[in-house]
């Protein structure tokens, strides 16, 4: 299974409130399961957001009062310098105080920065223990995160059955990049048996939950005909979903349909503009190569 990035998820917007949740979009992450507790948009006439500092500031107090989410959401604003200074070590203390009064969404932040090395020293051994008591806390993305390392064979041995048990386990929970993560296991026989015929299933459910990268896979096992009959014009479709979604590589493929007309009309302006949107969405090998430098 291709190695798939983990990563904290950032403060994206201000909030009216500490404490208070919001419910996310199908396939991600709720704020008590890996990011900052938001409140809903302040109707007209409201008071003021308040800004980053003073909802740090907020956190802080309901921390020192025992409120677990508060202790978690401050760390997060710590990972990621948001309000207060980046300080990660500061952020796994609070990380390790909400997660030993049961937040399991902490114990799978925990996991996540000793896993990334973004406190000190990489530690999967630690990380892989904070992911099973995410885990057995019901966190859905504390069970992705274990069953990548035990996958991987991170922190200790390689495991892909339960890995894929535990994928399973979180698709069906509702979190979409671990659909995508199943899918590609089956796909790849990656410790299980290969099964490119029931990867698309998985792959769709993974794009219809919001993650554009089950877009892209199930666009490419169009193209190449893998586990369905070989459509241009289909993998067209899902690599436009997966390019929506935010997916670089589901940009880029379907620059390349437009370039050469397979499956789409041929079209170098519209092919050019999806290269450019993939290679600011992160990749590299889509942005133009830099001109030759003026004579001296």
């Amino acid at each position: 299974m291709r190695r798939t990035v983990i990563v904290v998820l950032a403060l994206a917007v201000t909030v009216a409130g500490a404490g208070c949740k919001r419910k996310a979009p199908a396939g991600q992450a709720a704020a008590g399961d890996g990011g900052v507790a938001t409140a809903p948009a302040a109707d007209a006439g409201a008071p003021p957001r308040v800004t980053a500092a003073q909802l740090a500031a907020a956190f802080e107090q309901t921390c020192l009062a025992g409120d677990s989410e508060a202790c978690r959401s401050l760390g997060v604003m710590y990972a990621e310098g948001a309000g207060v200074p980046a300080d990660p070590r500061r952020a796994m203390a609070l990380y390790g105080q909400a997660c030993d009064q049961g937040n399991a969404a902490a114990c799978n932040n925990l996991g996540l920065v000793l896993l990334q090395g973004h406190g000190g020293d990489v530690d999967a051994v630690a990380a892989r223990r904070w992911f099973s008591k995410s885990c057995e806390g019901k966190s859905l993305l504390g069970c992705r995160n274990l069953a990548l390392t035990l996958a991987r064979g991170e922190g200790g041995p390689a495991e892909p059955a339960t890995a894929f048990q535990l994928l399973r386990g979180s698709c069906e929970g509702g979190l979409a990049l671990a659909c995508t993560n199943a899918g590609q296991m089956l796909a790849a026989g990656d410790g299980v048996p290969k099964d490119e015929p029931a990867a698309i299933p998985l792959f769709q459910t993974g794009c219809e939950g919001g993650d554009g990268a089950g877009c892209r896979l199930l666009g490419l096992a169009y193209l190449a005909g893998k586990g369905v009959p070989a459509g241009a014009a289909p993998a067209a479709v899902w690599l436009g979903k997966a390019c929506d979604r935010g997916d670089a590589l589901g940009c880029r493929w379907l620059s390349e349909l437009h370039t050469s007309g397979r499956g789409v009309a041929k079209d170098e302006a519209k092919a050019a503009a999806l290269r450019e949107r993939a290679c600011q969405l992160g990749d590299a090998t889509a942005c133009p190569e830099p001109g030759p430098k003026p004579a001296p």
